[in-house]
């Protein structure tokens, strides 16, 4: 029996269009080089940000818990959104619940440790206008890397990968800006940190939707 002329066709058609493709590293090999690259943002953030009681802030145990919850989960956002590159590696839904977990201890331990003394008014926007300025700059280029890495990929689920992508890079920058800026109050932190992060979260997701989709086959 023979194929259909439009099967044929199709065919013909992706045999033409062939060309040699190097294989993608492994979501792990990725991973590591991704989380390098981050090492330079709190390296940035240390070096050039405000912080000048940053040895004080890195003995106190509460603070480097927050830190490492921050790390963590961006960590495990990442690989998950490498992950979601590959069909049949997509994360379970035990793994997203744990990294759900991780994110919202980091900002509920954030918020138990800040202070809160608080002066409304023009300086409060002007401090928090330059934590989000900050949280973007730390995220643009990771966030961007991670994007085009999984673009490299099949997704599957666009809208789930750039959630990740977003959590991954916007994470990072948060526990960044957290050793870089000098101010602990507690609604700085979630007024300025926190939903900056959120809303990037979620414009990543936009983003995932219209950038990570799968390119359809043209109709014969």
């Amino acid at each position: 029996m023979s194929n259909p002329q439009a099967h044929d066709a199709l065919v013909d058609r992706l045999v033409a269009d062939a060309r040699p493709v190097r294989p993608l590293w492994s979501p792990h090999a990725r991973l590591a080089v991704w989380v390098a690259l981050q090492s330079l943002t709190f390296l940035f953030a240390v070096t050039f940000g405000l912080r000048r009681d940053l040895g004080d802030h890195l003995r106190e145990p509460f603070f480097l818990l927050e830190l490492a919850l921050f790390v963590a989960a961006g960590a495990m956002a990442a690989a998950m959104a490498l992950r979601a590159a590959v069909p049949g590696m997509a994360s379970a839904p035990l793994e997203v619940a744990f990294f759900v977990l991780l994110a919202s201890a980091a900002v509920v331990v954030g918020s138990l440790q800040a202070g809160a003394t608080t002066v409304w008014g023009w300086g409060f926007v002007a401090r928090g206008a330059q934590c989000v300025g900050s949280i973007l700059a730390f995220t643009a280029l990771p966030w961007i890397t991670l994007f085009v890495a999984v673009r490299r990929g099949a997704v599957l689920d666009s809208r789930v990968a750039g959630v990740y992508a977003g959590a991954a890079a916007f994470l990072f920058a948060g526990a960044a800006v957290r050793l870089a800026c000098p101010i602990d109050e507690k609604l700085h932190v979630l007024a300025w940190h926190t939903t900056t992060i959120a809303i990037g979260i979620a414009l990543s997701a936009v983003a995932g939707a219209r950038w990570l989709e799968r390119r359809a086959v043209p109709a014969v």
